[in-house]
């Protein structure tokens, strides 16, 4: 019987074989004790829930947000700089981000902590009859076990897209678009300069630039309006597709929030 203060993973296993005399290498350790259940809970495999549709149909703010993180050279540093964004499919907007030049999987906790103590528990969202679901890739970050089981933890669905399918993160990766043309603009010198400069864009894109997905709204804007009830939302089950048209004239959106929609060819770079 193995030494219970001598619980090794396969790795040190190996090198414990060894040392002992046998010739084997760590593939050959790590097959050996998967096959007799000897690798603890550490490297047991997380089962995954993967996207059943391509299209995602949430009906109401909050229901479905899908994660992901872009790349941009900062010239001072000579590397990349990681951007996490999430944002909300129904309206648009990017609830948070991150950016450094390394995200683990405990800022990817971080910035979930702090999405659901700044939107989804003011919105009563955890204690609300609604699954939500968080839609990601298979970055090892967000596949690591502590997401999976924080995730878990406060009942919120993770779900993975396939491999090859960037369209199963679809709204995310059209932000990734908007943002990519935003970007090629400049040229960072520093981490943060680039900081600097995404505060600004986040606000841009969340308060001001209008989408025609969403009615020629800004997503913040939408948003205000759909808690107003002022938004009509025509749903096609079949084609798995959502049409929002308002309730009132555009030249009314003042009235009811206090916010004139800009207008001018910028908003749609």
């Amino acid at each position: 019987m193995q030494d219970p203060d001598k619980q090794y993973g396969y790795i040190k296993m190996t090198y414990f074989l060894k040392t002992d005399g046998f010739i084997i290498n760590k593939k050959k350790v790590y097959r050996l004790m998967k096959t007799h259940n000897l690798l603890g809970e550490r490297y047991k495999k997380q089962e995954k829930t993967y996207a059943r549709y391509r299209k995602v149909l949430p009906k109401n703010p909050l229901e479905v947000l899908e994660m992901d993180i872009k790349l941009v050279w900062v010239e001072e540093a000579r590397k990349f700089a990681y951007i996490l964004t999430v944002i909300d499919t129904f309206t648009r907007v990017t609830l948070y981000h991150f950016v450094s030049f390394s995200i683990t999987k405990k800022e990817v906790k971080q910035v979930w902590e702090h999405i659901i103590t700044e939107h989804l528990q003011p919105n009563d969202c955890l204690n609300k009859p609604i699954n939500i679901e968080i839609r990601n890739d298979n970055d090892k970050r967000f596949s690591a076990k502590m997401i999976q089981d924080f995730f878990k933890e406060n009942k919120l669905n993770q779900v993975f897209t396939h491999p090859y399918t960037p369209q199963e993160n679809g709204h995310i990766e059209s932000f990734h678009s908007i943002l990519s043309r935003h970007l090629k603009r400049y040229n960072f010198w520093s981490l943060e300069e680039l900081k600097q400069n995404l505060i600004l864009f986040y606000e841009t894109y969340n308060n001001s630039r209008i989408h025609g997905s969403i009615d020629y709204t800004s997503p913040r804007t939408f948003w205000e309006l759909w808690n107003k009830n002022l938004v009509k939302m025509e749903v096609d089950e079949k084609k798995r597709k959502i049409k929002f048209k308002l309730k009132i004239s555009h030249s009314d959106i003042y009235q009811h929030t206090g916010k004139i929609e800009p207008k001018g060819s910028f908003l749609y770079e």
